[in-house]
């Protein structure tokens, strides 16, 4: 009888010492995960503080402050000017990037209350149309070679250019800024953030994701906050 009474005392402390085990190593487990993810988030705060400092002045920035006032916006001089040298399917693309980006910056629909709603629309109106003739154009039997070709080097950009504006918005809706607007052409990124101001952590966070998912340099990124 004594035996079986020492066998259970074994086995029961056998047990305590083996949950008492899992109990440290769990501890241990916890501690390390805590710490790694305080060294992350450490180094995401020092990643971003890096990216303020290199964007100084190279990055244009347009507020518009409580009274409805917009900075300084986009000129005649910043949207694309159509060249009568160039090619009608180049003529008619940068026709449709000039006046996507002059209703993006334009005061007055920013005033309005449906902003964001109404941009998105005539962004997606605008590219379709353009689709539709680049469609036509490549399509079409008399169209030569060289037009086709060009013609579907543009309508490919532009399905890229589509997916990045997606991403982006996407991407700025994870860090916090829940509705933006994004236009991405072959040369320049506008964007649009709902809110009152943006400070250096803003345009960092902002122009880091907009550099990844395009390539594109910090004096090619443009961006601007209007609250709605």
């Amino acid at each position: 009888m004594k035996s079986i009474k020492n066998l259970l005392k074994g086995r029961n402390f056998v047990v305590f010492t083996l949950v008492m085990m899992l109990v440290l190593v769990g501890t241990i487990n916890y501690n390390l995960s805590k710490r790694s993810l305080l060294e992350t988030s450490n180094e995401l705060k020092e990643y971003e503080k890096s990216m303020m400092e290199a964007l100084g002045d190279e990055l244009a920035i347009v507020e518009e402050d409580m009274e409805g006032e917009v900075g300084e916006g986009v000129t005649t001089e910043d949207i694309q000017i159509v060249d009568s040298n160039a090619s009608e399917i180049e003529q008619r693309v940068a026709e449709a990037n000039a006046n996507i980006t002059q209703e993006l910056t334009s005061e007055e629909n920013m005033e309005k209350a449906t902003y964001f709603v109404d941009m998105k629309l005539s962004r997606e109106k605008q590219r379709g149309e353009l689709m539709e003739e680049l469609d036509r154009i490549i399509s079409n039997p008399s169209t030569s070679e060289k037009g086709r070709e060009e013609a579907l080097n543009y309508k490919l950009g532009l399905i890229k250019f589509r997916e990045s504006e997606i991403t982006i918005e996407n991407l700025l809706a994870t860090r916090g800024y829940e509705n933006s607007i994004v236009y991405i052409s072959e040369n320049m990124a506008n964007i649009v953030v709902n809110k009152e101001k943006l400070d250096q952590q803003d345009i960092a966070k902002i122009s880091d994701i907009v550099m990844t998912q395009t390539g594109l340099t910090l004096d090619k990124i443009r961006i601007m906050n209007n609250k709605r």
